[in-house]
């Protein structure tokens, strides 16, 4: 396994290449109003206590967390994009998080007060992919697309012939990593686009990706977002003695002031 330098220290078990995982698990929320870029540091550093709970459950390979804020409308948009090994695996982060965890007494994980209309979706991986190593990784974009088909079979197949061209084209624009992912019971495609030192509106700026999904299954596309990546949390690199989470928007956004090394 490839073993890389990064922040406060060396990221472990992270290769260049294939990722060899069958599901993944993404959300996308708004804070509450008010919740803005003053308040990062505590979003940092409260996810990074969170983490040592979460990044525990069965086959997480990692979890990326946007962070997008809009001045304007003052308003502060994450969530979090991770790969699982199997669906079984994806399921149990499900129904732990939504039926089980609690970090306030008596309140459920996704219905925390500052959580606000959270949409969130388990997926199956038509493939998935690192160009760079995970020290690049400091922007990303992700965008949905509804479909329309027959048959979930005829989607997945046609899905699974599109990877290498999706894959070959993110390569070639110098990203450092993409995913595709299919949500066949609500006829939903995800497109997860990760980028190296620039900033979301250069990657929102680019052409989509979704310009090479099959024809054949009318994709509309009706999510679009670009985020710097918060933070990145890293089971394998923790299992490997490497950092357990990084932070790629450091020092533009802060590192987390608890003691993020401990596991």
């Amino acid at each position: 396994m490839a073993t890389h330098t990064y922040g406060p220290g060396p990221i472990k078990g992270y290769d260049i290449g294939p990722i060899p995982m069958e599901a993944a698990f993404t959300s996308d929320f708004p804070l509450a109003a008010g919740i803005g870029a003053a308040d990062v540091q505590d979003i940092v550093d409260k996810q990074e206590v969170e983490r040592r709970v979460m990044d525990v459950r069965p086959g997480m390979y990692a979890k990326y967390m946007p962070s997008r804020v809009d001045e304007a409308a003052g308003r502060h948009y994450t969530g979090g994009r991770y790969l699982f090994e199997t669906w079984a695996d994806v399921l149990d982060y499900e129904r732990f998080t939504s039926q089980e965890l609690e970090f306030e007494p008596g309140v459920k994980f996704w219905s925390r007060p500052f959580f606000q209309n959270v949409e969130r979706f388990v997926w199956r991986v038509a493939g998935a992919h690192n160009f760079l190593p995970l020290d690049a990784h400091h922007v990303s974009r992700f965008e949905r697309f509804r479909y329309s088909v027959d048959t979930a079979t005829d989607a997945e197949a046609a899905l699974l012939r599109a990877w290498g061209s999706v894959r070959d084209e993110a390569q070639a624009r110098g990203n450092a990593a993409v995913w595709l992912l299919h949500q066949p019971e609500q006829r939903l495609i995800g497109i997860h686009t990760v980028a190296s030192r620039t900033t979301p509106a250069d990657l929102e700026a680019t052409p989509s990706l979704g310009a090479l999904l099959p024809a054949s299954l009318a994709p509309d596309r009706y999510f679009d977002r670009s985020s710097r990546i918060l933070s990145l949390w890293l089971p394998k690199s923790r299992l490997a003695g490497g950092a357990p989470s990084a932070y790629p928007s450091a020092p533009l956004l802060p590192l987390p002031s608890v003691a993020a090394q401990e596991v």
